[in-house]
């Protein structure tokens, strides 16, 4: 299918960033104070992002790329404001830029970034997370957790074995309704969601 070629070329660039190799030379670490059960609103420019928990009260960002130079041009924000914060990563390379988010476990999570990787992994919370084309991946290891929950793509895949969905092409989507007090949306407009479940 002619939306599969264009997939693929969409999706290189952005799935480089978590190939590069770990010995890539490493940024300066960016760190905030910001307590358990905030409001976290992500702006990420393209590249590869995981995104797990931390012990810590703390907001902190490590990131690298292949070249020193490029690293000195990215940008790294965090603002926070009682139990909100706003983070912004922005003129990231073009390829193989790769960051860690830590934020404390249990934080509700809005992400938007135009292309890219998303890895959710470790945070008890909502989490609303929208690319342009890439990929999300959210680790939903207690299913029961969430009440409303919803995906969607333009064209690519959605494997939610979290919630027993399978759907690839055009225009997918599912939406549920379960008891738990956590929302979780995932959208991309063509690349995949991967939501899976306890292992």
């Amino acid at each position: 299918m002619k939306y599969l070629a264009f997939l693929a070329l969409a999706l290189i660039p952005c799935m480089a960033a978590a190939a590069e190799p770990s010995d890539a030379p490493s940024g300066p670490q960016a760190s905030q104070p910001f307590s358990s059960g905030g409001f976290i609103r992500l702006h990420l420019s393209p590249g590869g992002y995981t995104i797990t928990n931390t012990s810590a009260d703390a907001i902190q960002i490590t990131y690298t790329a292949p070249h020193s130079d490029e690293l000195k041009k990215v940008k790294v924000k965090i603002q926070t404001s009682g139990s909100s914060a706003d983070v912004s990563v922005s003129d990231t390379p073009h390829n193989n830029f790769q960051a860690t988010i830590e934020i404390p476990s249990r934080s509700n999570l809005r992400v938007r970034m135009f292309a890219g990787e998303v890895v959710i992994n470790g945070i008890e919370g909502d989490k609303d997370v929208e690319l342009s084309a890439g990929r999300i991946e959210i680790k939903v290891p207690h299913p029961e957790e969430y009440g409303r929950r919803d995906a969607s793509v333009h064209a690519g895949s959605i494997e939610a074995s979290a919630f027993n969905i399978s759907k690839g092409g055009l225009f997918r989507s599912f939406t549920q309704k379960g008891a738990g007090k956590y929302r979780l949306h995932a959208h991309v407009a063509t690349g995949e969601i991967d939501l899976p479940g306890p292992i």
